[in-house]
């Protein structure tokens, strides 16, 4: 990825008096006072010169309690036009910040999460209530003196202590304490905090338990009839906090927590995290070239699944049945493919720092090959079941459109994004891994509607087998069973990196990367004060929230049947969004 230099970086300091450049590790960033924040933002998306007009990602640090000020923001940015990424810092002063909601609509959960996580307040913000948590919670569970564990102090009765009354021994004999749980006044309290002012009809609940809405996510319509004038998602259900597990764990370690955000595309959430971490270690360059040829295709044929499930979940949502048959037949081998390699068939955990775990199995190409034999016959298939069908075009074309603007305003990535024409994908501007040697395609939209996601994700899964056979016929010609799938660091004294990851330190100093996930962005900022075995700050960018967010612009004025339309072609995934 390319970011701001520092010599661009230079001409705002001349611009504005109040701006200190920074440079850590290459990663140029910016710090501005709170009082001229949005001043400065607003340059930076407005001036041709600059242009940072895609909202990326807001979050805070905690840089502990002795420190005065405490907090500080981060705010990262895009400029579509010069292919260049920003970093903009702000202490909080006060545990406080002007909101960014008046520059970028996309801003407006970041702080929700922000105030949720952290207790920053955000100026002028039009409903500052929790993203996560339950309105009544008193605590802010991101802060350094939150307890990795929570407060523990609700006592909860289990039917073990009925049965043996106060005498517990053994595995029983278990603390009565536990952290809070939210009772039904709570969610009445946090639902109508949600949506204050009812404007039509009728507010209707759909979930958090709904088939239809393909995880625990719980919305609410305010219905004019059918409908929708108001809408509103409380998310949460599956947070467990994985941004604090993180912190308090070593970077290996922290390798299959990720496989349980997307629990769909579970390699894909690995790879952006190794990336991260090597590149705040200075060793991505250095990864042997077999280890990255594995990733890139492993990270494809997990592109592929995931594509597969969301055609077969789609499908059935709005009536066909058969789809979601042929789908999962294909998925079933992509299954066994993963298994073989892996030894896993849902939570893989097979990408490391430094390269993969295990060497290719025998055979495992000439299996890959097997799958991709017929399988471009295969979405041909699907696609005369479904592209000119009348019901299917019914249900999707013209259906929820998302323009280009919602794109940059909201912080849009993945196939949502190129859906509304815009070509963003960080698999070609930043090359990670072997991205930069393999041809493909990237398939856009050009209206931006449900059928275009539709048409975007078939084509992806097109290019994926077209990026995988290259990978295929690399890994077949140029390298043998004895070349490394792990780097071997050249001072072992210098560089702790093994498989296991134990005495493994990163740097101090800052980084942020990402990956082009199969629902959207998925980026990792990793903050260190000093080197250390434990990331001082760890923060998810997850495309899957941001995504989700456009739902309650884009359904406003539909029928209430659209909803599944539209949650379908955004496609996220709850493991990711609550992390």
């Amino acid at each position: 990825m390319s970011w701001i230099t520092e010599e661009k970086a230079n001409g705002l300091k001349e611009k504005f008096n109040f701006v200190q450049v920074n440079n850590s590790n290459g990663y140029v960033s910016v710090e501005v006072p709170k009082e001229n924040l949005i001043e400065f933002l607003k340059f930076l998306k407005e001036s041709p010169d600059y242009s940072f007009k895609m909202f990326i990602d807001l979050t805070i640090i905690d840089h502990g309690e002795k420190e005065d000020p405490r907090f500080q923001g981060v705010v990262i940015l895009y400029s579509p036009e010069h292919k260049e990424r920003i970093i903009v810092k702000s202490w909080a002063t006060d545990e406080s910040l002007p909101t960014l909601t008046t520059l970028w609509s996309g801003a407006k959960w970041a702080e929700r999460e922000a105030w949720d996580m952290f207790g920053i307040k955000f100026e002028g913000h039009e409903n500052l209530v929790r993203m996560f948590m339950w309105e009544s919670y008193p605590y802010h569970p991101l802060r350094k003196d939150f307890p990795i564990r929570g407060y523990e102090d609700v006592e909860l009765p289990s039917l073990n202590e009925k049965e043996r009354g106060e005498n517990l021994e053994g595995l029983f004999n278990y603390s009565r304490m536990h952290t809070a749980l939210p009772t039904l006044e709570d969610l009445e309290e946090t639902q109508k905090a949600r949506m204050p002012e009812k404007k039509s009809q009728i507010v209707l609940n759909w979930g958090p338990l709904h088939p239809g809405t393909h995880g625990t996510i719980w919305f609410l319509f305010d219905l004019d009839g059918e409908y929708v004038r108001q809408c509103d998602i409380i998310i949460g259900q599956l947070h467990r906090g994985v941004e604090k597990i993180a912190e308090n764990i070593g970077y290996q370690q922290f390798i299959p927590y990720t496989d349980r955000m997307d629990y769909i595309a579970a390699i894909n959430e690995n790879h952006a995290y190794v990336v991260a971490a090597e590149k705040l270690l200075g060793i991505h360059e250095k990864v042997p070239p077999k280890a990255k040829w594995i990733r890139t295709m492993m990270a494809e044929l997990s592109r592929i699944n995931s594509h597969l499930l969301w055609l077969g979940t789609y499908a059935l949502d709005l009536g066909a049945l058969t789809m979601f048959l042929y789908t999962f037949r294909e998925r079933e081998k992509i299954m066994d493919i993963l298994e073989g390699i892996t030894g896993a068939r849902f939570t893989i955990n097979y990408f490391r720092i430094g390269g993969v775990f295990a060497d290719l199995p025998a055979g495992a190409l000439e299996a890959i090959e097997h799958f991709l034999k017929d399988f471009e016959e295969r979405v041909d298939d699907y696609e005369n079941l479904l592209t000119r069908n009348r019901i299917w075009l019914k249900r999707n074309k013209d259906v929820c459109i998302i323009t280009e603007e919602d794109v940059y305003d909201y912080g849009l990535t993945g196939a949502v994004a190129r859906a509304s024409g815009v070509p963003y994908d960080i698999r070609k501007i930043d090359e990670y891994d072997m991205y930069g040697e393999v041809d493909f395609d990237i398939p856009i939209g050009e209206v931006g509607d449900s059928y275009d996601r539709y048409l975007v994700r078939m084509e992806e899964m097109r290019q994926s087998a077209k990026i995988i056979r290259q990978c295929i016929d690399k890994l077949r010609n140029e390298f043998t069973p004895d070349d490394p799938y792990f780097l071997e660091p050249e001072d072992p004294k210098k560089l702790k990196l093994s498989i296991d990851g134990r005495g493994l330190k990163l740097p101090a100093g800052e980084v942020y990367a990402s990956t082009d996930n199969p629902r959207g962005e998925l980026g990792f900022y990793i903050f260190n004060k000093k080197a250390a075995i434990k990331p001082h700050r760890v923060r998810i960018r997850s495309g899957a929230f941001y995504n989700l967010q456009v739902f309650t612009k884009a359904i406003i004025g539909r029928p209430i049947a659209d909803a599944i339309t539209l949650l379908s072609t955004i496609d996220p995934v709850v493991g990711e969004t609550d992390r």
